[in-house]
C-alpha cells in the first residue's frame, strides 16, 4: 500500500510541475486573444470584399469607357456625314438640279 501512495504522490508531483510549467490562460488574456483572432478575421473578409468590390467598379469602368469610346464613334462618323453632305460641290449640283443659281456669297456653312 505504501508502493501506491508513493506512486501516487509522485504522480502528483509531477502534475504539479508540469502545472506550473504549462501556464492557463485567464479569462482576461482569453478575451484579449479571442478579439484579437476576431479582428484578424473580421480584417480578413473586408480585405476579400473590397477587393472584390474594386474588381466589380473597375469592371464597371471599363463597360463605361467601351461606351463611351463607341459613342465618340458614333459622333466622329455623324460629323464626317455632315461634312460630305455640306460640300460647296453637292451643294451646287443640287443647286443646278432644282434651277437655281450658286452665288458663294450665300452658301454660308453652319456648325
Amino acid at each position: 500500500m505504501s508502493r501506491i501512495n508513493k506512486n501516487e504522490r509522485q504522480n502528483q508531483a509531477v502534475l504539479r510541475v508540469i502545472e506550473r510549467r504549462v501556464k492557463t490562460f485567464s479569462r482576461v488574456e482569453k478575451s484579449f486573444y479571442g478579439a484579437i483572432v476576431l479582428t484578424a478575421i473580421t480584417l480578413a473578409v473586408s480585405v476579400i470584399y473590397l477587393q472584390s468590390r474594386n474588381l466589380q467598379l473597375q469592371q464597371e469602368i471599363t463597360s463605361l469607357n467601351s461606351q463611351i469610346s463607341d459613342q465618340q464613334t458614333e459622333v466622329n462618323n455623324a460629323k464626317q456625314e455632315i461634312n460630305e453632305l455640306s460640300r460647296y460641290d453637292r451643294i451646287a449640283q443640287i443647286a443646278n438640279q432644282a434651277g437655281l443659281s450658286v452665288q458663294n456669297d450665300n452658301i454660308q456653312k453652319v456648325e
